[in-house]
């Protein structure tokens, strides 16, 4: 299946490259000419009949070397091209797709072109009159190979995630990648971790609705060691609050059915509720959806009696302008009202146990 995968890659990406004929020497054709040629070249797709009959391994790795020479030379007459013809019209696009040929070719084992490779891309990420979208995503590229290359070589690969997310916030912090990768990393941090990463994202200097994940983060951080800043008013007029949770250990599930890891937990929630309910834990759903009515049908599908709170996903739902951004989320309360724990997902039962016992 990986070499299925490869080919089918391989064939896509043919098709979105423009190249030239690898076996002509072309260096007297005009600028006409040598872009006819460009256009009018495809790089070789698999045999049909391997639909029917798998290649083996032996032939799966000499198409592999076929591509990554193909590619590798359609590499050489773009840079040609450009190189030739720099004030042509086309000059522009032929640089795109020389980084393109030359991740082609790299993909399929032509790592001597690496280097070349990281030139052209680094050539265009620090050139600040390139689009920044391409630039963003040659970086992508780039720190993605860079990461690989050291989780390979032994290296923590929780470590090379925060790397590459600081490096991306850094240098492109309107965009998403980097943010993600640093919340991935938050995720099984100690505090320390979490509230340097925390203040990285909040004051990166990019759009609300990413800064937002670093203020929320801070703000969840900011309600450990403190009373439970949850309380409300369920639909049958019954009340939350810390005198109604008072003497019990309690569970604030931050979810929405929208959200597949916040589904994937439930079973093992309602596991954890069965099993210490009647011992004194509690669990409160703060629930993210904006059609309660999915939510509701949700909770009652997969039998979750405990309380739960409805305010939709946005700015209109008081908790989640304070804590929202990214779900999903566990606070873990003490039988005194105070919140002990935000990172209730990383060995949830075991923490629920130790509090129980207190």
């Amino acid at each position: 299946m990986k070499h299925i995968f490869k080919i089918l890659s391989g064939c896509l990406m043919a098709f979105a490259l423009f190249a030239s004929n690898a076996l002509a020497d072309g260096t007297n054709l005009s600028a006409a000419q040598a872009w006819s040629a460009l256009t009018n070249f495809s790089l070789p797709t698999p045999p049909m009949d391997w639909q029917t009959n798998p290649p083996t391994e032996e032939q799966l790795a000499k198409f592999d070397d076929e591509q990554a020479d193909q590619a590798s030379a359609l590499a050489d007459r773009e840079r040609d091209f450009y190189t030739r013809f720099p004030d042509d019209p086309n000059a522009p696009r032929t640089r795109t797709t020389e980084i393109q040929a030359l991740q082609m070719a790299v993909h399929f084992g032509a790592t001597n072109r690496l280097g070349d490779l990281n030139l052209r891309e680094s050539a265009v990420i620090a050139d600040t009159n390139a689009p920044v979208e391409l630039r963003y995503e040659l970086r992508i590229d780039q720190l993605g190979r860079e990461q690989q290359a050291s989780s390979a070589s032994g290296e923590d690969k929780r470590a090379e995630m925060e790397k590459v997310g600081r490096a991306l916030v850094k240098e492109f912090p309107n965009g998403p990648m980097g943010y993600e990768l640093l919340l991935n990393v938050t995720a099984g941090s100690d505090l320390l971790k979490m509230h340097e990463l925390a203040e990285l994202m909040a004051n990166s200097g990019g759009p609300p609705e990413l800064t937002g994940f670093g203020k929320s983060l801070l703000n969840q951080l900011d309600v450990i060691g403190k009373p439970l800043p949850i309380e409300f008013t369920m639909a049958d007029g019954s009340q939350i609050n810390s005198t109604t949770l008072s003497n019990k250990v309690v569970l604030v599930d931050f979810w929405a059915a929208w959200c597949p890891i916040c589904v994937q937990a439930m079973p093992g929630l309602k596991q954890l509720y069965d099993q210490y309910h009647t011992n004194g834990l509690e669990i409160v759903g703060i629930n993210f959806d904006d059609d309660t009515n999915q939510a509701q049908q949700f909770i009652k599908e997969q039998d979750m009696p405990w309380p739960q709170y409805f305010g939709g996903f946005g700015p209109d739902n008081k908790f989640d302008r304070e804590y929202g951004e990214a779900l999903p989320y566990v606070w873990l309360v003490d039988k005194k009202g105070i919140v002990r724990d935000i990172h209730g997902r990383v060995d949830l039962e075991a923490k629920i146990a130790k509090l129980m016992a207190e």
